[in-house]
């Protein structure tokens, strides 16, 4: 499996500090720490084939370049009515993104509409561990974003 180290864009705009000590009559004094402008991390194995799900999710069908046919058009259906119809269009679309990835293999899948968005629940093994794990998404429409719920 592929193991993948880099920082995470996750609270990138917020104010960042510069570590500096106030020396005499509180002027400033050195730096004493880099400032780092992210969080280093390690993603591997499943955790890393949930992420690129995600991203996956979160990114408008049509929207990447070079890939007109990576992403998805869930967020199409977000304010459509509830009916049968609608939740097997989205089982479908969920399950062309699943396909795109060849370590995921998606055993089970539903749909709820929830107060301000879509939850999904899925149960799926990541190949070639083949251990079923569950996982839930909630497709926030006020801040058109998907994340673990």
């Amino acid at each position: 499996m592929p193991t993948y180290i880099g920082f995470s864009a996750i609270d990138a705009g917020q104010v960042k500090t510069t570590n500096i000590l106030n020396g005499i009559d509180n002027g400033g004094g050195s730096i004493t720490k880099p400032v780092y402008s992210g969080k280093k991390y390690t993603l591997t194995d499943a955790p890393l084939v949930i992420r690129d799900f995600i991203n996956a999710l979160n990114i408008p069908l049509g929207s990447k370049v070079g890939q007109p046919g990576y992403g998805t058009s869930l967020w199409d259906f977000v304010f459509e009515p509830n009916t049968g119809d609608v939740q097997n269009q989205l089982q479908n679309e969920i399950r062309r993104v699943a396909s795109q990835d060849p370590r995921l293999d998606i055993n089970y899948l539903k749909v709820y509409p929830q107060n301000n968005g879509i939850l999904l629940e899925m149960q799926f093994s990541i190949n070639p561990f083949n251990n079923p794990q569950t996982l839930n998404i909630f497709f926030d429409k006020e801040s058109s974003t998907a994340g673990l719920s």
